[in-house]
């Protein structure tokens, strides 16, 4: 079968690759669509590390099972591939994405393939979700990076009278803009330096759009909010966006980090300003199933409009091609790699 590899210096290879063979509980899923994530790119960069496994965002029909597992052939699912224990301290505490079992579960050999294997213990913890007939599989390979922004902005914890400014409208600041329609009836402004991200941040629900390259943001958010915005969700992994962020929040705000920065990234921060200002800076890493079911249920009540998102499609024979293309595009917002 194909997949999609990285190695461990960062060089991506389409490679025919043996089927995964099932363990005790163990589920093999046929991939039929797959969308390309930010850290996807990030990995081929080096920014996240060396090597990787590419390919998260995925959706498809199960293939083969090894026992008993609740699903038959044919049932469509969405697979979560970072799956918590739900037993560890960090777990009980309510911070599952901190499990240290979190990063190390993951889909065999990795989303962009053929067929891959979802291990039992993702399996027996829910990672793997029936996906409703009514949602594509399109739709299905949306459902994880939704799912993520439902619990940053959980996280954040908008209130109804508060303004917000999405920092930074790729694929997830634009899923948060359309998320925070339903937290808050004051204004969502969105800042990116690409004219058809800006466009598209109007189409799904902000209330006004600014280019980062032409306009004065802080000075343009404090005429939108009078003192600036209450909650800043940083959508992207670029930490000068903080520059923007920072000047932009106003006394007593909040600033949410969702964009996944390069290992090793820094900030110079005025920590008198931030002190005296009051400011919070809250982080937001990833999702856990719940999550998951709740994206499900968004998108298929069409509260939230996913499908508008994808902006490019290819084929798995030519994902190595896609990964290439989505990193140098400029038009790009979610490109989506099917069987």
């Amino acid at each position: 079968m194909l997949a999609c590899l990285l190695d461990a210096q960062n060089r991506v290879a389409l490679k025919d690759v043996p089927v995964p063979q099932l363990a005790k509980g163990d589920v093999l899923v046929t991939m039929h669509a797959c969308g390309i994530c930010g850290t996807d790119l990030e990995k081929i960069d080096g920014r996240l590390g060396p090597g990787g496994i590419l390919g998260h965002e995925v959706s498809g029909t199960v293939q083969e099972v090894s026992e008993n597992t609740g699903y038959v052939t044919d049932d469509r699912v969405v697979a979560h591939h970072h799956v918590p224990c739900y037993r560890c301290a960090a777990c009980l505490r309510g911070d599952p994405t901190l499990c240290e079992e979190f990063k190390k579960t993951n889909l065999d050999p990795c989303g962009l393939a053929t067929s891959f294997r979802v291990p039992k213990y993702n399996v027996e913890r829910g990672a793997l979700i029936h996906l409703p007939r009514e949602l594509s599989f399109e739709e299905g390979a949306m459902v994880e990076p939704t799912a993520c922004c439902i619990r940053a902005i959980r996280r954040a914890k908008p209130q109804k009278n508060e303004n917000v400014l999405v920092v930074g409208l790729g694929p997830t600041g634009l899923t948060q803009v359309q998320l925070l329609k339903n937290w808050t009836n004051a204004k969502i402004l969105g800042t990116d330096v690409l004219e058809s991200r800006l466009r598209m941040g109007e189409r799904l629900g902000a209330s006004e759009t600014l280019n980062a390259n032409s306009e004065n943001i802080p000075q343009a958010v404090r005429e939108a909010t009078g003192d600036g915005a209450d909650l800043v969700l940083v959508a992207t992994g670029n930490e000068r966006a903080l520059d923007q962020a920072f000047a932009s929040v106003r006394k007593s705000g909040r600033i949410l980090l969702f964009g996944a920065p390069p290992i090793g990234a820094q900030y110079r921060l005025d920590v008198s300003a931030l002190f005296a200002r009051q400011i919070s800076v809250i982080s937001s890493y990833s999702c856990i199933e719940p999550e998951m079911h709740e994206a499900i249920r968004l998108i298929s009540q069409k509260r939230i409009n996913v499908r508008a998102l994808i902006s490019d499609r290819f084929k798995l024979k030519e994902a190595d091609r896609a990964l290439d293309q989505t990193r140098a595009s400029k038009t790009a917002i979610k490109t989506i790699i099917t069987a």
